[in-house]
């Protein structure tokens, strides 16, 4: 062969050369799409945080529930969640004297429906079967009735919203398992007898100071949410 010939073949093959170091090989790369866009999980988990400024919001309790999932396009994903919890919450009596004006604890359930939408952060695939994602929710809590509880203060429907972040993971045959956290806010109301002063002890402060305490009181709870569920094409 002659040196022009070499040269031509060097030239042709140098591009397919480099071309193969480049990148991933396909069957040992740590991404792998997610076929699956809709997924059906049980979830349970622990939410905390606070009971507002006098502990009579519902907090501290488990809860169990389940939720929908689909993908909307690309890396997005929404969902439904519906929960139930049992709650630790005080009982707040404006009438009485200032040393007996809280008691408790008493235990109060709630209904959490939400929306949320979630971004994957590794796009539409998985990484080495891991798909973190972050998003936020919206939903309403339906709390159960206390019947210690004559104050006048109620925890009946609630909006709730917040930010969340967690990680799916993808063992294979269809399988997902699920770790995330939530910061869920909602806000409280305390009526306008926590502001005079006790009826059985006049001289004894109010529940709560009208001068310098407002009415409303924003409370966060941390939660912690883990799932089982089954991913599947829809």
């Amino acid at each position: 062969m002659s040196k022009a010939a070499w040269s031509l073949a060097a030239a042709l093959l140098a591009p397919a050369t480099l071309s193969a170091q480049v990148g991933h090989d396909p069957a040992r790369s740590p991404y792998r799409p997610i076929g699956a866009r809709t997924n059906l999980s049980l979830v349970g988990g622990y939410l905390g945080g606070s009971g507002g400024k006098l502990g009579i919001g519902p907090s501290d309790g488990f809860l169990v529930g389940a939720r929908y999932e689909m993908r909307l396009t690309g890396p997005t994903d929404a969902s439904l969640t519906i929960s139930r919890g049992q709650f630790d919450r005080l009982i707040p009596n404006p009438n009485a004297p200032a040393d007996s004006q809280i008691t408790g604890p008493v235990s109060q359930s709630v209904i959490f429906v939400d929306a949320a939408l979630q971004i994957l952060l590794t796009g539409d695939k998985t990484w080495n079967r891991l798909a973190p994602y972050l998003g936020a929710s919206l939903g309403l809590g339906f709390g159960s009735g206390v019947p210690a509880d004559s104050s006048g203060f109620r925890y009946a429907t609630k909006f709730l919203t917040g930010p969340l972040l967690g990680v799916r993971l993808y063992p294979g045959g269809g399988l997902t398992f699920r770790v995330e956290g939530r910061l869920t806010f909602w806000r409280l109301r305390y009526p306008s007898g926590f502001f005079a002063n006790p009826a059985r002890a006049p001289t004894d402060p109010p529940l709560l100071n009208p001068d310098v305490e407002s009415d409303t009181d924003w409370t966060a709870h941390p939660t912690v949410l883990i799932g089982l569920g089954w991913a599947f094409r829809l």
